[in-house]
């Protein structure tokens, strides 16, 4: 105990110019907390570290003192620690921060870090303190979950492409009217297939958006055209329901038209897939000075308010009796999201429950960059 006391005079003194008080029985009690505790100044300089961080670090205060600790941040995880840092700082806001840190003996741990900015009575502030729990068991799990989907991805690839091959080279040999029905029974295996096929590349898009590797070929092109290319092929693929196309867009943007279908495509399938009782789906295009957009409207189960701000996490489905009627794994609108994000756009929704549905994708208009002489 006298030890830390002398410790705590001895940072006391060190901190005598900030704006940040010193609050001996904080840090008392901190340096009995068992998770690796933290406290910055107004100067962006951390101030305290508690026995569980030095512990955790096998270093000393000196050598963590003010931006010393951040030595021990993995060189790729850094950048994005001090603009999360920064804009907090800035911000004065509340932070949460995943990142690996150097242990003790050398080996790199995820941490989830938490930092909550500190204010006087008077609501001046006066820097951060926060706290950090190794995640590291939790992320090997997920990278081994996403290796997996990869991996499993691939092995069922590999047959059901060759198995699509030989059905439509079954298909095509049995063209006669005698053999209509068996042509109706390929034609249905052929459809599974398609719609394993999408459910794999579903899967293998989740992987590859969280491991930061999503593929994008993009170019400059027509959105309304692009719109209208995928409204045609749809009507064919949902017969049940009536695409009606509103409105025109003039704007050009630039980006990945596959991956601009694919969202736009999933918006259109849910809107089917959720209003089983109506035939119509509303489709219309907007522009204004910064997106061009596309709206789908469609008349069927709706959504509850507390269910519209998860409706876009990753694998959330809506719980209920009238919900779980319906296929799916909960990862369309968590991908279509993605991929309007990786563009600079994004998607909203508008709904009410059992009337209307109203999803919105934009996307920016794509501006030719002016050429200086």
């Amino acid at each position: 105990m006298i030890k830390l006391l002398e410790k705590q005079k001895k940072l006391t003194s060190r901190d005598q110019n900030s704006n940040f008080p010193v609050e001996d029985q904080f840090k008392l009690v901190a340096d009995y907390a068992p998770m690796p505790m933290w406290i910055s100044n107004i100067n962006d300089q951390t101030v305290f570290f508690n026995q569980a961080w030095l512990q955790f670090r096998g270093r000393d205060f000196d050598e963590e003192y003010g931006k010393g600790w951040m030595n021990g941040i993995y060189p790729d995880d850094l950048d994005k620690c001090i603009k999360i840092y920064e804009d907090a700082f800035q911000k004065k806001k509340r932070y949460k921060a995943e990142y690996r840190l150097q242990r003790y003996d050398g080996q790199y741990r995820w941490v989830l870090e938490n930092g909550i900015p500190k204010f006087t009575n008077d609501n001046i502030f006066i820097g951060f303190f926060g706290s950090c729990v190794d995640i590291h068991e939790i992320k090997e799990i997920e990278h081994r979950k996403d290796q997996f989907i990869i991996a499993a991805s691939h092995e069922l690839k590999t047959p059901l492409t060759s198995l699509n091959i030989y059905l439509h080279l079954l298909s095509g040999s049995f063209k006669s009217g005698s053999q209509e029905k068996f042509d109706n029974y390929i034609s249905g295996a052929i459809s599974q297939v398609d719609k394993i096929n999408g459910l794999i590349n579903h899967l293998l898009d989740l992987s590859r958006i969280q491991s930061g590797s999503l593929d994008f070929d993009c170019s400059v092109f027509s959105f309304g055209a692009l719109v209208k290319s995928i409204v045609k092929k749809m009507r064919i693929i949902i017969p049940s329901h009536k695409i009606i196309l509103n409105g025109k867009v003039s704007g050009k943007i630039k980006g990945d038209p596959e991956r601009i279908s694919q969202a736009f495509e999933n918006l259109l399938s849910n809107a089917a897939k959720y209003s089983t009782n109506q035939d119509k789906i509303i489709v219309e295009l907007t522009q204004d000075s910064k997106y061009v957009k596309v709206s789908v409207t469609d008349f069927g189960i709706g959504i509850a308010n507390d269910h519209l701000s998860k409706i876009f996490e990753r694998f959330y489905k809506i719980p209920g009796k009238k919900e779980d009627t319906f296929p799916g794994m909960g990862i369309g609108l968590y991908l279509s999201q993605q991929i309007a994000k990786k563009h600079g756009g994004k998607i909203t929704v508008e709904s009410e429950k059992d009337k209307v549905t109203k999803f919105t994708l934009k996307i920016p208009v794509y501006k030719k960059p002016v050429k200086h002489k």
